[in-house]
């Protein structure tokens, strides 16, 4: 069983195309201007001063004057906006625009980021309305600069890159590329926090970091989508994201000897750049002065998927937390489910009320949902309710699977302290055999 690379970003925001967070570590596109390459505003842009306020600052951290993290065009002047757009030439940009802002399955900007504020919403729509029409009026500052990169509190002093880069292919649009590092230590480490190292912010569109059971090649090899199932998930990175601290009372296990990282970098090059390079790392923060709790990661949902044709499908699943659970603390949560996807939840059920661990009404395979800082715990005697919504408009029935073709339904929790049982595996809470689905389908 794997796990689709979008599913394990617990501590950190996706966004994917017209993100209005900054990345927190990603370096700058060389030659851009210091404020993210953002072009240029008012007369300059030909745009109204209005609009172009808009678009500095919820859209152009991605869609810069040199696009960024696998955006597939600018959004900076008059004349790129009026272009017809690429993914459908009988349309103009500003139309798709006009769209997106509207979209609740596939908002722009996207999460983590925040939706557009009525008003702001209300100026893009009234522009688009009027057919887009060029500014007349000179303005200065919409586009203001980029805000300072938030550093760890603490000092990394582990440096985790691929022993060669990475180059992609100008016709390589969408490709998920793996490579592995190992540290050795005598004693114990918890890992405490962590920061991504954006090497090629052109073509980086998001990037995982997983512990591993055995040591993976440091060459940068094209991988599949999901993960593997001897990879457990420490922490995850995109465009809006942040970087991971855990609380002061948890860390991620380094064990005495060696530790096995695998990183999964999924690159865009929608621009059909050629030649461009990359070796994006994580930069770790670990202790020999350990933590009272190691922290892990467990699963919720269920693995017994079956879509028919033409349907929407709702599968509602219970998991009964065993006694031998003890107690442990939820401190964040992540949906995953792939393309046919549309809406998760999970709730812990403790005598007949409801407390919530993860709400996704509308989620979207490209930005995997939004994460969420959680504080819940879950004792022995509650109950973990998932649902899960798909939509399925093939002739085909969809069953579970690691390819994007296939369906997942997982709430993924990250928790402390981790349950050492021998018995006891991440996936357990979603096996049919544990996990009691029922499903309804419209």
């Amino acid at each position: 069983m794997t796990r689709n690379a979008l599913s394990w970003l617990a501590a950190a925001g996706l966004t994917v195309i017209a993100c209005s967070g900054e990345s927190s570590n990603a370096s700058p596109t060389p030659g851009a201007s210091p404020d993210g390459g953002t072009g240029g505003t008012g007369a300059a842009s030909n745009l109204p001063c209005d609009v172009d306020a808009v678009l500095a600052q919820s859209c152009r951290k991605c869609h810069a004057a040199t696009p960024q993290f696998g955006a597939p065009m600018p959004l900076t002047t008059h004349a790129e906006l009026t272009a017809p757009a690429k993914s459908d030439p009988t349309k103009k940009v500003y139309e798709l625009v006009g769209t997106r802002i509207h979209d609740d399955a596939a908002p722009m900007p996207q999460p983590p980021n925040p939706r557009l504020s009525a008003a702001d919403m209300a100026t893009l729509d009234a522009w688009i309305a009027k057919g887009a029409p060029a500014g007349t009026e000179a303005c200065g500052g919409t586009t203001p600069p980029a805000p300072p990169v938030t550093p760890l509190s603490c000092t990394p002093d582990q440096k985790i890159r691929p022993t060669s880069k990475f180059t992609m292919g100008k016709d390589d649009t969408d490709s998920y590329v793996c490579y592995g590092f190992d540290t050795t230590s005598p004693v114990k480490r918890h890992v405490i926090a962590g920061a991504a190292k954006i090497d090629n912010p052109k073509i980086v569109h998001h990037v995982l970091l997983y512990q591993a059971d055995a040591s993976v090649s440091g060459t940068p090899t094209k991988c599949g989508a999901g993960g593997n199932v001897g990879w457990r998930l420490v922490t995850g990175w995109a465009p809006g994201g942040k970087n991971f601290e855990l609380p002061p009372e948890a860390g991620f296990a380094e064990e005495a000897g060696t530790t096995h990282w695998a990183i999964q970098v999924h690159y865009n090059n929608a621009q059909g750049l050629e030649g461009e390079q990359d070796e994006t790392g994580f930069d770790l923060c670990s202790t020999d002065q350990l933590r009272a709790n190691d922290a892990d990661i467990l699963a919720t949902g269920t693995t017994e998927i079956s879509i028919p044709p033409r349907a929407t499908r709702t599968t509602t699943c219970e998991f009964n937390v065993p006694q031998s659970f003890g107690s442990i603390k939820v401190i964040s949560s992540w949906p995953h489910m792939h393309k046919l996807g549309r809406a998760e939840y999970a709730k812990r059920i403790r005598g007949g009320a409801e407390v919530m661990l993860l709400d996704a009404p509308t989620y979207d395979f490209s930005t995997g949902g939004s994460a969420g800082p959680v504080d819940v715990d879950l004792m022995g005697g509650d109950t973990v309710r998932t649902m899960c919504k798909w939509q399925n408009a093939s002739g085909d029935t969809v069953k579970f699977g690691e390819g994007t073709a296939d369906e997942m339904c997982f709430a993924f929790l990250t928790y402390y302290p981790k349950i050492t049982s021998g018995l006891f595996h991440w996936a357990l809470p979603s096996v049919p055999q544990v996990s009691k689905c029922t499903s309804v389908d419209e």
